[in-house]
């Protein structure tokens, strides 16, 4: 089965979430993404929560990949309206296709990956995502690896 572990971190308070992490885990090899405060704003700009990793989610999910998504809340405010949203939040989303489908995966910098960030695109609707790797302890290229390790691309 080609089900991914994504874990989406962030915070709950008055009846709002605010992510600011994801980590993708695939047979023990996983990935942290780090969002950029521009990618977090997207939640509040389009008043949607999962606003900021939308293109991420689409991406995998056009391309066959089933995703288990779990929300850690770092900082909460325990309220009833939390409990729902984890309730709601805590699912597995089936893949939009039975056969895996290859992702689209750049370096923003090509003459010197190391020092840029790294673009995943599908390749039906064309979602895509920008992964930042300036808050990441890892290199892009080391990152780009894991990636493409966890969605067994070469």
């Amino acid at each position: 089965m080609n089900t991914l572990n994504v874990k989406i971190e962030g915070d709950y308070e008055n009846g709002w979430f605010t992510m600011f992490a994801v980590n993708i885990e695939r047979n023990g090899i996983d990935l942290p993404i780090f969002l950029t405060a521009e990618q977090t704003n997207k939640a509040i700009e389009y008043d949607d929560e999962f606003e900021p990793i939308l293109g991420l989610l689409n991406i995998l999910l056009e391309s066959g990949y089933s995703i288990n998504q779990t929300i850690e809340i770092i900082h909460g405010d325990e309220s009833e309206e939390q409990i729902q949203f984890l309730e709601n939040s805590n699912r597995l989303d089936e893949g939009w296709s039975e056969e895996i489908q290859p992702i689209k995966l750049t370096y923003s910098n090509i003459e010197n990956p190391d020092y840029g960030n790294i673009n995943i695109e599908s390749v039906g609707e064309g979602y895509s995502f920008t992964i930042s790797t300036e808050s990441n302890d890892q290199k892009p290229t080391e990152l780009m690896n894991l990636l493409k390790s966890i969605l067994s691309q070469n």
